[in-house]
């Protein structure tokens, strides 16, 4: 529990800042075809994957995975950590959620994976990387996922 209470600091952090720096680093191993920029600071960028993009079925939301690559020194290790989590986007109540997730080291070697994390949604503050994230994958069309 507490190792997800931590999880949801730092992602929250993430999704809290406003963008300032340049969109890739020179650190970050994502495959940048799939993977388009939302944030970046001096110490982290971040990025979602719009080929994961999927409506769900019957209602006004959307998944999608999103990245985090930032430099840790912590439990899970020391090194550039890349944070995924698969979000939930509902634009009737524009709340977010994080579904699961998973914590990569620098050499992509699976730290921890979160399969389930509690259905808590939050919602998605103006200006900030998630109201980004909201509006970016809005107009990707995946009706039929």
């Amino acid at each position: 529990m507490k190792k997800i209470l931590i999880l949801c600091v730092l992602l929250v952090s993430v999704f809290m800042s406003i963008c300032s720096a340049d969109p890739v680093s020179d650190y970050c191993k994502l495959d940048q075809s799939k993977w388009l920029w939302l944030s970046s600071t001096d110490y982290q960028g971040t990025f979602f994957d719009y080929t994961s993009v999927e409506k769900v079925p019957g209602k006004n939301e959307k998944k999608v995975w999103v990245c985090t690559y930032t430099w840790v020194d912590d439990a899970l290790g020391k090194g550039m950590h890349y944070v995924y989590v698969r979000y939930g986007i509902n634009y009737d109540t524009n709340t977010s959620y994080m579904e699961k997730g998973a914590v990569q080291d620098e050499n992509m070697n699976v730290v921890k994976s979160y399969d389930s994390l509690k259905y808590d949604p939050r919602p998605i503050l103006p200006g900030t990387v998630l109201d980004r994230l909201a509006k970016r994958i809005k107009v990707f069309g995946n009706e039929n996922k």
